[in-house]
């Protein structure tokens, strides 16, 4: 690792966006699992109207998430490399 002017070592600008883009990525899998996972709970007892609500807020919300997560991807990949 070099140093910069003050001793400070030189960060590489292209690893963090990269580390937040396969962070999102990640939380969105996770967020797919929760959302699958908490499906499968609500319809364990039969096909209910409780159930199928609990399953649409479930897709509704992991939808709404992976909407924001696709913009901010976008958004990391259109911003600029830091000086």
């Amino acid at each position: 690792m070099s140093a910069g002017a003050a001793g400070q070592p030189v960060r590489d600008p292209g690893l963090q966006p990269e580390r937040t883009r396969l962070a999102w990525r990640r939380t969105t899998l996770s967020g797919a699992v929760a959302a699958v996972l908490a499906m499968k709970t609500a319809l364990h007892g039969g096909v209910s109207v409780a159930g199928i609500v609990v399953c649409a807020l479930c897709c509704g919300l992991w939808l709404a998430f992976l909407a924001l997560a696709h913009r901010r991807i976008h958004a990391l990949a259109a911003s600029p490399e830091p000086a």
